[in-house]
């Protein structure tokens, strides 16, 4: 029978019907904490994407951009990750380095390259798009290893 256990006697299961390990009993307060903190610092991290087409408006105004420029600093970040995904797909980053540690590391060189676009003037978009390319590079090693943590 495909609902028996190894030995042959059917697994218990809840008031659900669900099996009794995945019941209200199965995860304890430290894990809840732990995974409500590792997705809120998943969407918390992941927000990097976001945040130049938030303020698009502004920084077409502050910086002159045209809105194929202001398009590019959100394109720069889906292709980065793109490039980042394949490159840690190629070298087995995620394999090789704990989840927790590449998480921490791509989150924070994520945001300090974002960071870089609050000192710039705009005279230069092309180092804009470079640090945003970068982001997305980072955030390519964000969230394979935050979904391998949770």
């Amino acid at each position: 029978m495909a609902d028996e256990s190894p030995l042959g006697t059917p697994p218990s299961r809840s008031a659900s019907g669900l099996p009794a390990e995945l019941g209200r009993g199965a995860i304890t307060r430290h894990q809840r904490r732990a995974l409500v903190s590792t997705g809120l610092a998943e969407l918390l991290a992941l927000s990097l994407w976001f945040s130049a087409t938030a303020v698009a408006p502004q920084l077409e105004a502050a910086w002159s951009l045209t809105e194929s420029t202001s398009a590019w600093l959100t394109l720069a970040v889906q292709l980065g990750f793109v490039v980042g995904a394949l490159a840690g797909a190629v070298t087995g980053l995620a394999d090789a380095v704990p989840a927790r540690y590449l998480f921490a590391a791509t989150a924070l060189a994520g945001a300090g390259l974002n960071a870089g676009l609050v000192g710039l003037d705009g005279s230069d978009t092309t180092v804009a798009i470079a640090l945003r390319f970068l982001t997305g590079v980072a955030l390519a090693g964000v969230y394979p290893s935050g979904l391998k943590i949770i």
